[in-house]
C-alpha cells in the first residue's frame, strides 16, 4: 500500500486520466521489479543472453550476421 501511495504522490494525479494513473503504477512497480532483482543479483549478461539464445533458436545466429 505504501508503494500505490507514494507512486501517486509522484504523478499529478488531478491532469491523468485513469488509464494514465493505471499506466504509471505499472510502470513504477515493474522498475521496483527490477530494482530488487539488481540488488539481489537476478541478472543475466548481455553474453548469457546471446549463449541462451543460440541454444534456443536455430536461426539467431544467422539473423545477427
Amino acid at each position: 500500500m505504501d508503494f500505490i501511495k507514494k507512486t501517486l504522490n509522484q504523478v499529478n494525479v488531478q491532469e491523468n486520466t485513469l488509464y494514465d494513473i493505471i499506466y504509471d503504477l505499472f510502470f513504477f512497480a515493474e522498475l521496483q521489479e527490477s530494482e530488487d532483482d539488481i540488488k539481489n543479483g537476478r541478472v543475466c549478461t548481455l553474453e548469457e543472453l546471446e549463449a541462451e539464445m543460440e541454444a534456443r533458436y536455430e536461426s539467431y545466429r544467422n539473423s545477427k550476421s
